[in-house]
């Protein structure tokens, strides 16, 4: 019997649905926001000091329900005060981008409109930002301002607005001779009025996509300070503070440094995908 000629096409293979991938802000936003709950909610004493139950470890390594994160080395409470702590990391993480994104944001504005020597006046003084290490800034305006959170919001935000003064300046260059800002400025709009009724509400979404990752940047940064002893006052509770004053007894209690750095990772890593799932949105994407 002779063979029959083999096909000269395969059968269509069933088509197969793609396969999307866990969104990682709904995975983050479980895992940060009960933190962010309780530090806005819960209010325990982070001073209170028990030194018969110092180094107690937390619940499910041979601790108790009394103290469910542990305690630290004069036997504070490790729960009550990784709370008190994220209340100032959210206040500086808020601030500070607030304060961030206005001045990134005016300055972006002015010099993508007006161009000429405002744009370059701009250019040069964000380059020089960029290019000036962080820490170098930060020691340089502790020094001359009293510890404090408010000195801190300052440093965050004088080093963190030229992010936002690049995404300003290059949405608005394209803009600037648009339909709608012709019509404005034909109408007798001042440039005020053309600047921050018609072209910030445009601009305005990837400034808060880009806010919602720089919010996790500040907390990074604020902890990096309070970790050095820089622009906080030692009174007050953060989470990187927590990490400088456990670091010596590392050794028998990992839990007093671990657990506040994994506080520090989960809000920071929050922020971020609150910021990517904006970005997504922006392209027209899958979140």
């Amino acid at each position: 019997m002779m063979a029959l000629p083999a096909p000269s096409r395969l059968p269509p293979s069933p088509a197969r649905r793609p396969i999307h991938s866990p969104r990682p802000w709904l995975i983050w936003a479980l895992v940060g926001a009960p933190l962010l709950v309780l530090a806005i909610a819960w209010r325990p004493d982070p001073d209170a000091i028990d030194l018969t139950g110092r180094l107690q470890p937390p619940l499910g390594f041979g601790g108790t329900s009394e103290h469910v994160f542990g305690t630290d080395q004069l036997g504070r409470d490790l729960g009550a005060r990784m709370v008190a702590g994220a209340r100032v990391s959210l206040l500086v993480a808020v601030t500070a981008t607030f304060v961030a994104g206005a001045i990134g944001s005016i300055i972006g504005l002015t010099g993508g409109y007006f161009g000429g020597l405002a744009d370059r006046i701009g250019l040069w003084i964000g380059d020089v930002q960029l290019a000036v290490p962080f820490v170098i800034v930060a020691i340089g305006i502790s020094a001359t301002v009293k510890p404090s959170v408010t000195g801190v919001i300052l440093i965050l935000g004088a080093t963190g607005w030229a992010t936002y003064a690049r995404v300003a300046r290059l949405t608005v260059q394209p803009l600037r001779r648009a339909a709608f800002v012709d019509a404005a400025r034909v109408n007798g709009a001042s440039p005020g009025r053309i600047l921050f009724r018609h072209l910030l509400p445009v601009i305005l979404p990837p400034l808060l996509a880009l806010a919602g990752q720089q919010a996790g940047a500040m907390i990074l940064y604020e902890s990096a300070l309070s970790f050095l002893g820089i622009g906080v006052p030692a009174s007050t509770i953060t989470w990187g503070r927590m990490i400088a004053d456990s670091r010596d007894s590392i050794g028998v209690a990992w839990w007093a440094t671990v657990l506040p750095g994994l506080a520090i990772v989960a809000v920071v890593c929050f922020f971020n995908a609150i910021g990517q799932f904006g970005i997504r949105r922006l392209r027209g994407g899958e979140e």
